[in-house]
């Protein structure tokens, strides 16, 4: 009845099950909320208990999809589509960047967990993302055996959202690297960087588009430049913000006064 990939995906289910019992536990939930998803009782650490029982309601559902396509088997797949031969499947041609995003949204969950929760809601957001694109693209890849069909169908069903996405997702990078620089350098200092940056940013625009390059070179120019400034967000999340005089309200101060 269970496949191979149902068997490892219902086992991963268990072990995100078991996760998210055991780190309710550990965070201050009680026995019964934890069982019982929040219904009754406290579940401890609401953000990584949520994030398991999401992650085990998803391979459940993969693991349940595994079961009912066999694993992809041929002859399976050709007898529910009442046909003799399921057409031949190209391997994908193509490249595909959201190995490396992965990686990303992963070191990032890490450096959140250690470092800030800003750098750990990024991860979070990073790997959604990548969950629905990549997800998208492996089912376009192998929706026919005709390489230029699956071009189309990818491109109807991920054109309108992918470049919105992944610009939102970019500027969220950068906005975040780029917000922990300046809590952490003295008010000069985040004057300074500001500007140097905005000088790189503009003289990188101005340089790519008066000279003839491929895609593949800007995709490379904008990749290095992200990851510089990302790594300097993340040795300023490392370091911590500066101290901010406190000042006290009007009021008060008006009051002393008189």
């Amino acid at each position: 009845m269970f496949t191979w990939g149902s068997k490892f995906f219902f086992g991963l289910m268990t072990g995100a099950l078991l996760g998210a019992v055991v780190y309710g536990l550990v965070t201050g939930g009680g026995p019964v909320g934890v069982v019982s998803a929040g219904y009754k009782g406290g579940v401890g650490d609401h953000l990584g208990y949520t994030v398991l029982a999401f992650a085990m309601v998803a391979l459940f559902v993969l693991g349940l999809v595994s079961v009912l396509v066999r694993d992809g088997d041929a002859e399976t797949m050709a007898a529910r589509a009442g046909v003799a031969l399921v057409p031949a499947v190209r391997p994908p041609s193509g490249v595909s960047y959201w190995g490396p995003i992965t990686a990303f949204g992963v070191a990032a969950l890490v450096i959140g967990l250690a470092l800030s929760k800003v750098f750990f809601a990024l991860g979070i957001g990073v790997l959604a993302v990548v969950a629905v694109m990549w997800a998208i693209l492996a089912w376009s890849d192998r929706a026919t055996g005709d390489h230029g069909v699956n071009q189309v169908v990818r491109s109807r069903m991920l054109g309108p959202i992918e470049i919105p996405m992944l610009s939102m997702l970019a500027i969220t990078v950068v906005a975040v690297a780029v917000s922990r620089i300046f809590l952490t350098v003295s008010k000069e200092g985040a004057v300074v960087a500001g500007s140097i940056l905005t000088i790189f940013v503009f003289a990188g625009a101005v340089f790519m588009a008066k000279v003839d390059l491929k895609k593949n070179a800007i995709a490379g120019i904008v990749a290095f430049g992200a990851f510089v400034i990302l790594v300097g967000g993340i040795v300023s999340a490392a370091v911590g913000p500066r101290s901010f005089e406190e000042h006290p309200p009007e009021s008060e101060s008006s009051g002393e006064e008189g």
